[in-house]
């Protein structure tokens, strides 16, 4: 069993992890991994709270939350409500806030919630939910450049800075990757870092049925942003696929990427299709799991579907926490076209390679459940703060 969140010192303050998340937090995303994160706290007897605009959920959590969207106005999208919810939440937020609590601020926080906190000496924690931008924004141009596009990605010298400026002001900061650690330890404030994961519900993953031995091999990509997601480097090595496999793709979105692989998309062995809200179903049909990403935090994605029992070919970056502390991931060079290809042909030709690769990464999820997960960041966190005080 794991150990209570907020073990001693913790507890004996009476902290509470007071969680702001300045956007609406529903069940996709970045809102998903926060509240998984909460209701894991909850399970392990700690004490959290959420407060956010709106909350895009019908489940019934076990933590409570606070919301500041009008009723009569929640029917609305956000982008017309947040001027008005946004204020309310953050008015609420500082009135509730006290000396004994943990602010929890999610990246969707503006910096002078930052500042104010910060100003009244309160403990801060936060999230580097992917690599710094800084870091990011050098990956990204390189990316671009090579498929001969503008930039896009919409990383500007202002919110570069508006990221720093809010790391600074951080107590802490929770670092859920390789990735993100060494971004993280180019910074100054590299002394505030507190390497973790992400995680999955590892019992709520879903069940896939027998195949039949004669149906073609389906890989599975997921992810929204698709040229950060390295969509583009599997399409390529997509254009020599084995006669006996298909590609899904979830997640298709980016326009220029449609125009420069129409010819690959349009293939019979390729099928995509854009937003997806039960991506269980699209693990239950899947043989292989692929993520060739080129920048990333920690892919909820990999440890979906190691969960689901799929093997998994993904980037060092895709393969995030897990494929570096396990070796349950079967980790390839993005920018080796032809080994991504060996990859294919390989698990499109042996049923015995894939079953080997997903029972891997099925026993090397289990320590990624996320009651586990926030086991281990709490202990983390409770270090942390004691050393620093």
């Amino acid at each position: 069993m794991s150990a209570p969140v907020f073990a001693t010192p913790l507890a004996d303050r009476g902290d509470r992890l007071q969680t702001l998340m300045s956007m609406p937090c529903g069940d996709v995303g970045v809102g998903a991994t926060c509240r998984s994160i909460l209701r894991a706290v909850t399970i392990n007897d700690g004490r959290a709270r959420l407060f956010t605009s709106r909350s895009d959920s019908t489940r019934i959590e076990p933590f409570p939350i606070r919301t500041y969207t009008p009723a009569v106005l929640s029917w609305l999208p956000h982008r017309i409500t947040r001027q008005i919810s946004v204020r309310r939440l953050h008015r609420a937020y500082l009135a509730t806030i006290g000396a004994g609590d943990i602010a929890y601020l999610w990246p969707s926080v503006p910096l002078h919630i930052f500042q104010t906190l910060h100003d009244r000496g309160v403990t801060i924690v936060t999230e580097a939910i992917n690599t710094r931008m800084a870091d990011a924004r050098l990956v990204m141009d390189g990316a671009y450049a090579e498929l001969g596009l503008p930039p896009t990605h919409r990383i500007t010298p202002d919110r570069i800075a508006d990221e720093e400026a809010r790391l600074r002001l951080a107590t802490a900061i929770f670092s859920p990757s390789p990735a993100t650690d060494k971004s993280l330890a180019r910074s100054a404030v590299a002394d505030r870092v507190i390497p973790a994961s992400y995680g999955t519900w590892v019992g709520e993953a879903p069940r896939r049925p027998h195949r039949d031995p004669g149906e073609p091999v389906t890989f599975l990509f997921i992810g929204r942003s698709c040229i950060r997601k390295g969509l583009h480097h599997l399409l390529e090595a997509w254009r020599e696929a084995p006669p006996n496999a298909r590609l899904r793709i979830v997640g298709l979105e980016q326009p220029e990427l449609q125009r420069l692989y129409a010819d690959v998309l349009a293939q019979p062995n390729v099928s995509a299709t854009g937003f997806c809200a039960d991506v269980h179903a699209e693990y239950a049909r899947a043989d292989v799991f692929i993520l060739p990403s080129l920048e990333e935090g920690d892919p909820i994605v990999t440890y979906e579907a190691a969960a689901a029992g799929l093997p998994v070919l993904a980037s060092a970056t895709g393969a995030g926490r897990i494929g570096a502390e396990t070796g349950a991931i079967r980790i390839f060079d993005t920018s080796d076209i032809g080994a991504l290809r060996h990859e294919i042909a390989a698990f499109a030709a042996s049923a015995g390679l894939r079953a080997a690769w997903g029972a891997r990464a099925l026993a090397g999820v289990a320590p990624y459940d996320w009651p586990l997960v926030a086991a281990r960041r709490s202990a983390a966190l409770s270090a942390f703060l004691k050393d620093r005080a």
